[in-house]
C-alpha cells in the first residue's frame, strides 16, 4: 500500500517524538540548532546533512527566502526531468566524458536531488525514484568486473575508469540513500545496503587498501565515502576505519590526513585546484561526524583547521574567483564550484565566520541541508559586501616549516582592483606538483599579466586522450622552463624528479605583507640544482607618484661555485609593443633545445645591447606593462612562442621572454616590473605607454648584503637592501659601499629620495 505524503511525514515525526519521550537517546542541541546525540552510535539515527526539523524549516521558508527557494528549485527540477527520463544503469565501458562514465556521474546526482526533493515535499515519486536506481545497482554492482578503460599508474574503479570516481558515486548516493531510507522496505533496504553499499565500500576500503589509506585527495573522498556510509549503516567498524585508517591505528585515516594534508594555515599541499576538491568529502564527512559522534569535536581540531582551509582556499584565487594555476590546475575553476557551496555552507554553519558571507552570496544558492539552512538566514538580513583578498603568507607543510606561499596585493589605482603577485616557494605537492620552486605570477585586477601554465588537459574531453593528462603536462607543464623562475643549464629542478624533489622544501628566509607601502617576501632554495644556492625576494612597493601603480623590484641571486648557464624565463601574456635593446628575428623557426621543455618553444628572436639595462614592454588588454633588467653586454634577451613538438596541438600559443646569462657561477638577476600607462582604443587615446625605468644599479651582493637602486626618469630613487643569512627582524646592520654608509635595523630596509 502506497502511503500519503502526509502519513508518511506524521509518523516520522511521530516516531521522533517516541524516541524522545522514551529516552533511548539522549539529545543535545548546539549552537547552531542541530540536534546531536551523546550515546554510542549504533543507538542513534543517523543524519549525514539534512534532518527532519530542518527539512520541515526549509519547507517553511520557501516561500520568504529566495536563496532556498531557487536552491531547492534547482534539485526539485532535476528530480523531474530524471524521473521523467527513467531510470537507466549502463555497463560501464568508457573513460572519463564518454557516455557510460557521464551516465553514472549524472545518476548519483540525479539521486541527490531525488533525496532531497523528497525530504522537503514528502512525494513518494522522489523516493521511489532513489529506490529504484540503487536496486538497479544492486543487480550489477556486486558481479561488476574492474572497468575495462582504468587509467595508467592509477587504480581503477568498477563503475569508473579510476577508484576516485567511485569513492565520489558513495560519498553522493548514500546522501540519497540517508534522505529516503526511512520510507524503504526492510526488504529493499536489505538488498540495497548489502548489494550496493556495503560492497562499494568494501572495494574502496579492503580492494583498494592502498588508496584508502593514501593521505592524498583519492584517500579523502575513500573514508569520507566509507565513513559516512558506515554511520548510515550503523557500522562502527566501517566508521572507525574510516577515521583511523585500515588497522585503526591512526597512522591513516581521515585524523591522519587532516593531520598531514594541511599547514597550520590550512593550506593543501597539492595547491588550492586540489584543495578546493578536496574540501567537500573533507567538510561533508567532518559535518556526518559532528552530528553522530559529537563528542569528537572534529570543527575544533587542531585549532579548527578545517575552517581555516575554507577561508585559505577562498584567498587562493584571482579577482574573478578563479584559483591560482599552479600545480596541475586548469584555470576555468573558480570558487563558484559545487565543491565550495558545499565546503562554505558548512564552514559558517559551524564557526560563523561572516568573513564567508560574501562568497555564499556570490554562489546565489545554498545546499539544502542544515548548514546550508544557517548560510540562508543569515543571507537574508546581509548587506552585498566584496569579499575582501587579502596580502597573506601561507606556509606549506603539516608543521608550516616546507616554505610556502606569499601573496602580495595592493591597490593598483583602479577602483577596487588590485596589483597580485604570487611568490611561490612551497613544497612538491606530490604527484601533482611542479618543478617551479621560487616562481612568481602577476595578476593585475582581473587580467593575467605574468602567468603559470597549469595542467596541460582538456579535462573529460575525450577526444584528447580521453580527457586524462595530456602528455605534454610532464614534458612541459611540469618543467621548470614554463615558469616564472630560474632554469640552470636547460635541465628542470631535481631533473624533475618528484621522489627527490618530496625530500626536501624551500625555506622563508623572511617577510612582512603589513605594511601599507610595501610588500616583502624572501626565500632560498638550496637544493634543487646540485651544488647551487639560490634566493629571490619579491617586493611589491606603493609608488611615490600617486599617479602611477606600484611596482616590483625582483632580485634573484645565484651562487656556485661552478659555471653554468641561467635562463630566468617570463612567461608573459599580451603583445609586444616596444624594446630598448636590438634583436634579430629568426626568418627559420627551430626548437630553443632538445628536453625539459625546450623542445616545445619555439625561437624567435635574440637581442644583446651595450646598455646596462634592457626593457621590454607589452601591452595586456588596456594597460602596458614593463620588465626591465639589468644586463651586461654578454646577456641575452630570448623571444619565444609555445607550440614546437606539439603534432596534436595540445599546446597553448603562449609567448616567452628570457633572460640569459652563460658561464656564470655567482649572479644576481635584477628586475623592476612595472604596469604603466592606458590604451583605449573607443577614444584612440594612449596614455604613459613607456617604461619609467631610467636606471637599475646592482650597489653590493656578498653572502651577507645585497643592495640595489632603482632610478626613474622623474628621479625617484628606491635603494633596496636585503640581508641574506642570519635574518632577525631585530638586528641591526651596517656597512659602506663607496664611502656611502648603509644603516638599518630588520632583514631589509627600502630607502627613497
Amino acid at each position: 500500500m502506497i502511503q500519503s505524503p502526509l502519513h508518511i511525514k506524521r509518523l516520522r515525526l511521530g516516531i521522533l517524538c517516541l524516541t524522545l519521550i522514551l529516552g533511548v537517546l539522549s539529545f543535545s542541541c548546539n549552537q547552531e540548532g542541530k540536534t546531536e546525540s551523546k550515546t554510542e552510535l549504533k543507538k542513534q539515527n543517523p543524519v549525514l546533512s539534512l534532518s527532519i526539523s530542518e527539512a520541515e524549516e526549509i519547507k517553511e521558508l520557501l516561500a520568504k527566502n529566495k536563496v532556498l527557494k531557487i536552491s531547492f528549485e534547482q534539485h526539485q527540477k532535476k528530480a523531474d526531468k530524471a524521473i521523467i527520463n527513467g531510470v537507466e544503469i549502463p555497463m560501464p565501458k568508457d573513460p572519463g566524458g564518454g557516455y557510460t562514465h557521464e551516465k553514472h556521474k549524472r545518476n548519483y546526482g540525479e539521486m541527490y536531488s531525488a533525496g532531497i526533493a523528497f525530504q522537503i515535499t514528502g512525494d513518494t515519486k522522489y523516493s521511489k525514484f532513489v529506490t529504484d536506481m540503487l536496486l538497479g545497482y544492486a543487480k550489477m554492482y556486486p558481479n561488476l568486473p574492474l572497468h575495462p578503460k582504468s587509467k595508467e599508474n592509477h587504480p581503477a574503479g568498477k563503475l569508473f575508469w579510476q577508484g576516485l570516481n567511485e569513492s565520489v558515486w558513495l560519498v553522493n548516493s548514500i546522501q540519497a540513500y540517508n534522505l529516503v531510507n526511512d520510507v524503504i522496505s526492510e526488504e529493499n533496504k536489505a538488498i540495497i545496503e548489502n548489494n550496493v553499499f556495503k560492497k562499494v565500500a568494501e572495494f574502496i576500503s579492503v580492494d583498494s587498501k592502498k588508496t584508502f589509506n593514501k593521505i592524498h585527495n583519492h584517500g579523502t573522498w575513500a573514508v569520507a565515502g566509507v565513513g559516512m556510509t558506515g554511520y548510515v549503516l550503523k557500522d562502527q567498524d566501517m566508521v572507525d576505519r574510516a577515521l583511523y585508517g585500515s588497522n585503526k591505528d591512526k597512522e591513516t585515516g581521515f585524523l591522519k590526513q587532516i593531520d598531514m594534508l594541511f599547514s597550520p594555515e590550512g593550506y593543501y599541499s597539492e595547491g588550492p585546484y586540489y584543495q578546493r576538491y578536496a574540501m567537500m568529502p573533507f567538510m561533508l564527512f567532518a559535518q556526518a561526524i559532528q552530528i553522530n559522534q559529537p563528542d569528537l569535536k572534529i570543527f575544533e581540531y587542531r585549532n579548527q583547521l578545517l575552517g581555516k582551509a575554507v577561508t585559505t582556499v577562498l584567498q587562493l584565487t584571482d579577482e574573478n574567483g578563479a584559483f591560482f594555476p599552479f600545480n596541475d590546475a586548469l584555470k576555468e575553476k573558480n570558487y563558484l564550484t559545487s565543491e565550495l557551496i558545499f565546503a562554505s555552507n558548512i564552514a559558517y554553519a559551524y564557526y560563523k565566520d561572516s568573513s564567508l558571507l560574501p562568497i555564499t552570496l556570490a554562489h546565489e544558492k545554498v545546499s539544502i541541508s542544515g548548514a546550508g539552512l544557517e548560510v540562508a538566514k543569515a543571507l537574508k538580513n546581509f548587506n552585498p559586501t566584496v569579499y575582501k583578498k587579502k596580502p597573506l603568507l601561507i606556509t606549506d607543510g603539516k608543521d608550516g616549516e616546507d616554505g610556502g606561499l606569499g601573496l602580495l596585493r595592493m591597490p593598483n589605482g583602479r577602483k577596487d582592483e588590485k596589483i597580485t603577485s604570487v611568490f611561490k616557494f612551497a613544497s612538491q605537492g606530490m604527484g601533482h606538483g611542479h618543478f617551479d620552486r621560487l616562481s612568481l605570477f602577476l595578476y593585475d585586477g582581473k587580467q593575467e599579466i605574468l602567468q603559470d601554465y597549469g595542467a596541460a588537459r582538456f579535462l573529460n574531453v575525450e577526444s584528447k586522450k580521453g580527457g586524462r593528462y595530456l602528455p605534454e603536462n610532464n614534458t612541459w607543464a611540469k618543467q621548470t622552463i614554463a615558469h616564472n623562475t630560474v632554469t640552470i643549464d636547460q635541465g628542470s629542478q631535481f631533473g624533475a624528479n618528484v621522489k627527490a624533489s618530496s625530500k626536501v622544501s624551500p625555506q622563508l628566509l623572511f617577510s612582512n605583507l603589513k605594511d601599507p607601502n610595501l610588500q616583502i617576501v624572501s626565500a632560498k632554495e638550496d637544493n634543487a640544482y646540485q651544488g647551487v644556492k639560490m634566493q629571490r625576494t619579491l617586493t611589491l612597493i606603493k609608488n611615490q607618484s600617486t599617479e602611477r601603480p606600484p611596482f616590483i623590484i625582483d632580485v634573484y641571486t645565484i651562487k656556485s661555485k661552478e659555471a653554468h648557464q641561467y635562463d630566468l624565463n617570463f612567461m608573459y601574456q599580451g603583445h609586444i609593443m616596444e624594446t630598448n635593446f636590438e634583436y634579430v628575428k629568426e626568418n627559420t623557426l627551430s626548437e630553443l633545445g632538445a628536453k625539459n621543455g625546450y623542445q616545445h618553444l619555439w625561437k624567435l628572436a635574440e637581442g644583446k645591447s651595450d646598455r646596462n639595462f634592457a626593457t621590454l614592454t607589452w601591452l595586456n588588454q588596456n594597460r602596458f606593462y614593463s620588465i626591465s633588467s639589468l644586463i651586461n653586454p654578454k646577456s641575452k634577451m630570448v623571444f619565444s612562442k609555445l607550440g614546437a613538438n606539439d603534432p596534436n596541438f595540445n599546446l597553448r600559443n603562449d609567448s616567452s621572454y628570457m633572460l640569459r646569462e652563460s658561464d656564470k657561477k655567482d649572479h644576481v638577476f635584477i628586475n623592476v616590473i612595472e604596469p604603466h600607462g592606458n590604451f583605449d582604443p573607443k577614444l584612440e587615446s594612449v596614455q604613459n605607454p613607456h617604461s619609467d625605468v631610467n636606471t637599475i644599479q646592482l650597489v653590493h651582493s656578498d653572502d651577507n648584503y645585497t643592495i640595489v637602486k632603482i632610478t626613474f626618469k622623474n628621479d625617484e630613487q628606491y635603494t633596496l637592501a636585503i640581508v641574506n643569512q642570519e635574518h632577525d627582524p631585530h638586528k641591526k646592520h651596517q656597512i659602506t659601499v663607496d664611502d656611502q654608509e648603509y644603516q638599518w635595523t630588520g632583514n631589509y630596509n627600502l630607502k627613497t629620495n
